[in-house]
C-alpha cells in the first residue's frame, strides 16, 4: 500500500526535472497537491490531510517552499524537504539523494527532528504556526518606535529600535543570524529575542519557551516566516508563545543544521 503524502512544489522549477522526480515518488507515495501536477490528485484545500489520513508531506524546492507548507501541517505529519540547489538548511534531502531518501523512508531508517514552532496573538487574531521567526518591524521608516518587551519572570525592556526578531532554533540560521544573532542547536527548547538596529547596543537574548509580550508606541507589522504579514496598531499588544511542533525528516547521512551553516 502506498504512503499518502501532500506535495508542494516551487513554481519556478523546470517542468521536466520536477516531473521525473514526482514520477519516482509516485511509485511509492499516493500524492495530493493543491496545484495541477503530474501523477498527483488535485485537491481544494489542506483539509485533505485530515480527510484522507495523510501522514507525510513532501516539498520540492527550498526552505521557502517547506516553510509555506509547514504552517498547514499538524505535528503527526512527517515533513520531507527536497532541496533543489539552494542553501537547504531546512530542506535537508538533496535532489541527488532522492533514491536514498525513498529507500530509507520505506525502511524507516531516518531521523525525526521535533522542531519548535511559535504562534502569535494580536488582539483577537491568532496566527498560524511559524517554524522560523516573527519579525516585528516598524511601518513608518521616518520614525523609530519604542518597543516594550516582556518575558515574564526573566526580563522587561523598553527601548527604541527598528524592530525585533523572535526566533526558534530552526530560524536561528535565518533573519536572526543575518542580524548578528547566535545559531542555536535545533534540539534546544529556546526562543531567541534579537533587537534590530536599537539606538543603544543590545544583545540577543535566549530564553526558555515562555510567552513573550511585545508592544510598540507606533504602527508596526508582524512578519511570519518572511511570508505572511499582520498589521499591529500603536500600543496593541503582540503575545508570542509556543505552538505545535513540526516533525522534520532527516536522513542519517545528512549533516546537522549547525554543520550545514559551517560548511557554507
Amino acid at each position: 500500500m502506498k504512503i499518502k503524502a501532500i506535495l508542494a512544489v516551487k513554481d519556478s522549477l523546470s517542468d521536466a526535472e520536477v516531473e521525473d522526480m514526482i514520477a519516482r515518488l509516485s511509485e511509492h507515495f499516493e500524492l495530493y497537491s493543491l496545484r495541477e501536477l503530474p501523477y498527483t490528485v488535485k485537491v481544494d484545500s489542506y483539509k485533505v490531510i485530515e480527510d484522507e489520513g495523510i501522514s507525510t508531506a513532501i516539498t520540492i524546492g527550498g526552505d521557502g517552499t517547506l516553510l509555506g507548507l509547514s504552517r498547514f501541517l499538524p505535528e503527526h505529519v512527517e515533513v520531507v524537504g527536497i532541496n533543489m540547489g539552494g542553501r537547504g538548511v531546512l530542506a535537508q534531502i538533496d535532489k541527488d539523494s532522492l533514491n536514498e531518501f525513498i529507500e530509507s523512508y520505506l525502511s524507516k531508517k531516518y531521523i525525526i527532528e521535533r522542531r519548535l514552532r511559535l504562534r502569535a496573538r494580536i488582539s483577537d487574531v491568532e496566527t498560524v504556526n511559524v517554524l522560523n521567526e516573527f519579525y516585528i518591524q516598524r511601518a513608518n521608516f521616518n520614525q523609530t518606535p519604542y518597543f516594550d518587551v516582556r518575558a515574564e519572570g526573566i526580563f522587561e525592556l523598553r527601548e527604541r529600535m527598528d524592530g525585533l526578531i523572535i526566533s526558534t532554533p530552526s530560524g536561528s540560521t535565518g533573519y536572526n543570524f543575518s542580524n548578528g544573532g547566535p545559531i542555536v542547536d535545533q534540539e534546544l527548547e529556546a526562543i531567541i529575542i534579537n533587537p534590530v538596529l536599537p539606538l543603544r547596543p543590545l544583545p540577543p537574548i535566549v530564553v526558555r519557551p515562555k510567552e513573550i509580550q511585545v508592544a510598540s508606541n507606533l504602527h508596526t507589522y508582524v512578519i511570519a516566516d518572511g511570508q505572511l504579514r499582520y498589521e499591529v496598531m500603536p500600543n496593541e499588544r503582540v503575545e508570542i508563545f509556543r505552538g505545535e511542533y513540526l516533525s522534520l525528516v532527516r536522513l542519517r547521512s545528512s549533516s546537522s543544521q549547525i554543520q550545514k551553516m559551517l560548511n557554507l
